[in-house]
């Protein structure tokens, strides 16, 4: 059977008919999202049966997303009247009223966990904003997972499974997202090793400038074309993928690297490395880019030997200590057996 709601005055009727943004309003919907409303289909035998001046939550409706009232008045001349309209969560909630089933508390319940991770993950010491947002996002879920709980929508098993497979996939998440992040902070870094122009040039633009003074002619009134083309030629196939740092942004992003750097292994980092300088070879680049690229390439590569062969020393000697132990243990085991046979 249908649940009363709420009272609703002949006047109100008249309004929420006549005008729909009132009729919003009296539902509670953002004003952006549309309403559909209309005379209901209800024979005046049926009609009869319910009374007047009243709105309704249809029994059909708890399992609808957008769940369906019906408004009842009664008119001048005695007849009575319905309407029906869509309502809100929202509406029903401050009524007393909660529709949402198990699939919906689960959206719901997913929905502010996930809420909680970000604001826990984003939380700093001695920000309070932040702590506020974790603290409030926490409530929340608690909150709701009480609810669930009391209704016996889930089990306690069934909830601490769905917290552990979101925090799997939040972890999961935010790892790719901080691979791909230092990826494109180690290419701003290539890329500006690139834009510097060669030592050549540098040489060429100096020796150039030394000459000109020499000959009492000012570069800034008669600059040379072929020096700025040639910075320019160096410039052209990176400058478009180079970003513009302050120095405060090039700090940050430096000490971001940094930070991803100790928290992995050198064999990732190397790796992520190696795959952003091939995606820069693919690159239309100038003789002097390509050269930049392969020295610091070649660098990379002689640091990963560097790395390789410290790495084996390491386990060489660490085999080598237990095996010394092992055998000092032993020689002091029998040293000891030989000593007490003596005192015998």
């Amino acid at each position: 059977m249908m649940k009363k709601i709420t009272s609703l005055s002949n006047d109100q009727f008249k309004t929420l008919v006549s005008d729909k943004r009132e009729l919003k309003k009296f539902m509670k919907h953002p004003q952006n999202e549309k309403i559909e409303a209309d005379w209901a289909n209800i024979s005046e035998k049926q009609l009869q049966d319910i009374p007047s001046g009243a709105v309704y939550l249809t029994q059909s409706a708890l399992g609808e997303e957008k769940p369906q009232v019906l408004l009842v008045s009664t008119d001048e001349r005695g007849q009575k009247q319905a309407y029906e309209s869509e309502a809100t969560l929202d509406f029903l909630k401050s009524h007393d009223v909660n529709p949402v089933l198990e699939k919906d508390r689960e959206t719901q319940l997913k929905t502010s966990y996930i809420t909680f991770l970000q604001a826990h993950d984003k939380e700093k010491p001695q920000d309070i904003d932040s702590m506020l947002a974790r603290v409030n996002a926490e409530n929340d879920y608690v909150m709701l997972k009480s609810s669930a709980l009391k209704e016996k929508q889930f089990t306690p098993d069934q909830l601490k499974g769905m917290e552990n497979e979101l925090s799997h996939q939040f972890q999961a998440r935010k790892q790719a997202q901080e691979k791909d992040r230092y990826q494109e902070d180690y290419k701003q870094e290539v890329l500006e090793v690139m834009q510097q122009p060669s030592e050549e040039t540098q040489y060429k633009q100096m020796f150039k400038q030394n000459l000109l003074a020499q000959l009492g002619i000012s570069s800034e009134k008669d600059p040379s074309k072929e020096e700025k083309n040639a910075a320019e030629a160096e410039k052209a196939p990176v400058e478009k993928q180079l970003k513009q740092e302050t120095p405060q942004e090039k700090e940050q992003r430096l000490a971001k690297m940094k930070e991803f750097e100790q928290k992995h292994s050198f064999d990732k980092v190397y790796k992520l490395k190696k795959e952003v300088l091939q995606e820069l070879k693919g690159l239309n680049l100038t003789d002097s880019q390509r050269e930049k690229l392969t020295k610091l390439e070649k660098a990379l590569d002689t640091e990963k030997k560097d790395h390789d062969k410290q790495k084996k020393e390491e386990k060489s000697q660490n085999g080598f200590t237990k095996f010394f132990a092992r055998n000092s243990g032993a020689n002091s085991s029998k040293k000891r057996k030989e000593t007490q046979e003596m005192e015998r």
